[in-house]
């Protein structure tokens, strides 16, 4: 540059070998920030099978550091070793490519050092390839049986001179398969991979530019950059959530993804669920506020399962719903009565609404912690007008426990203490909605029976969502294919009857199942279902 500075951003190239040596030198290293080793064998292939056949493999983002801006930690590659170099030399930290380097590293770097230690490294059997003279193909040696070792060729003998000259040697190649190893050699020795080193600039302006290359098409993710904005020694973001979902999901049987994490992070923080918004909690803020934002996830977790019985994530109708009650929670230490009843309120109309089909969920998550606030306030947020399901659309609903009015269906019936159709005992709604067991879920008239004898042939008219309800797999077993009329009268007690049906939000009209009213069965518990959820949500 005119004025002598070196560039921010400088272009260059750098052979394979070089990149390999400034890695076994401690030239590179891998922010602690960035994530682990992901790649498949299939994209440890592909980027040989590319090199090989000089094709474009995408440029390397290096940032160079000086003593006073390196990182205090950094992690190995490949699952190697690898030395720190002494304070007065800079070391270049790769912002973007550390799976290819880190693949070449560790195909052609003969590592005498690889650690297990850490839940970052990957299984080295990834990294040892061969080379197939016969079909000019590569192959990872678990493809292999016992190689010929007159047709593979061990790739990480290529680029060593003194292995590979041993390796001719020793395993009487054929000239034309020598004449193939020496072209291979050199297509990796002189293959320059494309290099942008940023320079002269410290660690917070080096933040500013990873959030650049996020917006510019390479594949970082916020989660990625959020970790590289609140890291240090003793704070690893990605580290913290992962173990806040294992927690979550050993104890309480809910699986969540980081990203929805960082959503509602900021969701209590700054009242947006946005990735800018995300991204402009300073690293103070965030850390200050983990351990409160952790706290307030379990106790909506703890709210979902214990007053709403859902009993894992698999049951809830969206996950987007745990932001807003996190939210309700963040800011509500002890609230009272009415606000969880209103609270309530807002989880069943949100989940009979569908309230997430469709898309736009930031804006949908950012509109209901509006909502929520009102309710903290003392607000009637959740008005029954608000309320859009139908009795035409539970008509036409199929059973299907991927889609969130099933799921939604499931927990109003479990707020009712169901019994067993046929003996009367409680259900276990903990186990039946802990353990996702689809076979916990029976017709109430069976799908043989409206098969054979009432000539329904479409499977979506004998599995619609309103003729299914809880039901044991042995009790299921006594109905078979039995009529309702006839199960109604020879297995259930009379004087029980009316009690189970209720607790099961049936119908109970008897008329309808002693006289086999399908139809008439599906509209009038259409019609109980909408009076149920309304009760529910009626002067909240």
């Amino acid at each position: 540059m005119s004025n002598g500075n070196p560039a921010e951003l400088d272009a260059k190239s750098m052979r394979v070998q070089k990149i390999i040596q400034k890695i076994e030198s401690g030239a590179i290293k891998i922010p602690e920030f960035q994530r682990g080793y992901v790649w498949k064998q299939l994209q440890v292939i592909e980027l040989l099978e590319s090199i090989a056949k000089n094709y474009p493999v995408g440029s390397l983002l290096l940032w160079e550091a000086e003593k006073e801006d390196k990182l205090k930690s950094s992690r190995n590659i490949a699952g190697i070793d690898l030395p720190d170099l002494p304070d007065k030399y800079p070391v270049q930290y790769c912002l973007d490519g550390q799976q290819r380097i880190s693949t070449l590293f560790g195909v052609f770097w003969d590592h005498a050092n690889p650690v297990g230690s850490s839940h970052y490294n990957p299984d080295q059997d990834i990294f040892e390839v061969y080379y197939d003279l016969e079909e000019d193909l590569f192959f990872h040696a678990n493809e292999l049986d016992k190689p010929d070792k007159k047709r593979y060729f061990y790739l990480r003998n290529l680029l060593n001179q003194e292995r590979l000259i041993s390796d001719i040697m020793n395993n009487g190649y054929s000239q034309d398969n020598q004449k193939k190893i020496s072209q291979l050699s050199s297509k990796f020795l002189n293959y320059d991979m494309p290099i942008i080193e940023i320079s002269n600039r410290s660690i917070d302006e080096v933040g500013v530019i990873f959030e650049r290359i996020n917006n510019t098409g390479i594949k970082l993710n916020t989660m990625d950059l959020m970790t590289a904005w609140t890291w240090d020694e003793n704070f690893h973001l990605r580290d913290e959530i992962e173990c806040l979902v294992d927690k979550l999901e050993n104890h309480s049987s809910f699986k969540l993804d980081s990203t929805l994490i960082l959503q509602i992070s900021s969701a209590l923080i700054t009242n947006s669920t946005s990735s800018r918004s995300v991204l402009s909690i300073s690293p103070n803020t965030f850390k200050n506020n983990w351990e409160d934002i952790c706290k307030s996830i379990e106790r909506a977790i703890d709210h979902l399962s214990t007053a709403l019985l859902c009993k894992s994530g698999k049951y809830l109708p969206y996950k987007q719903l745990i932001c807003g009650l996190s939210y309700f929670f963040f800011h509500c230490k002890t609230p009272d009565a009415k606000q969880v009843d209103s609270i309530n309120a807002w989880f069943w109309i949100s989940s009979f609404n569908r309230r997430f089909d469709g898309g736009n969920t930031t804006q949908k998550m950012d509109s209901d912690l509006n909502d929520v606030l009102k309710i903290m306030n003392g607000e009637k947020a959740t008005k029954l007008d608000n309320l859009r399901i139908t009795e035409e659309i539970l008509m036409k609903s199929v059973f299907n426990i991927r889609n969130p009015l099933t799921r939604s269906f499931l927990l109003l019936q479990a707020q009712l203490n169901p019994r067993d159709l046929i003996n009367g005992n409680l259900i276990n709604i903990g186990n039946v909605l802990s353990n996702y067991n689809r076979k916990e879920f029976h017709h109430v008239f069976p799908d043989s029976y409206l098969k054979q004898k009432m000539n329904i042939s479409t499977k979506d008219e004998r599995f619609k969502l309103l003729n299914f309800c809880f039901l044991s797999s042995a009790s299921n077993k006594k109905i078979s294919n039995k009529s309702p009329s006839d199960y109604t009268k020879q297995l259930i007690q009379a004087d029980k009857l009316l009690d189970i049906l209720k607790s099961n939000l049936l119908p109970d009209q008897t008329s309808l199942y002693f006289d086999n009213h399908y139809n008439n069965f599906l509209r009038k518990r259409a019609k109980l279902t909408i009076a149920t959820l309304q009760s529910m949500i009626k002067g909240k």
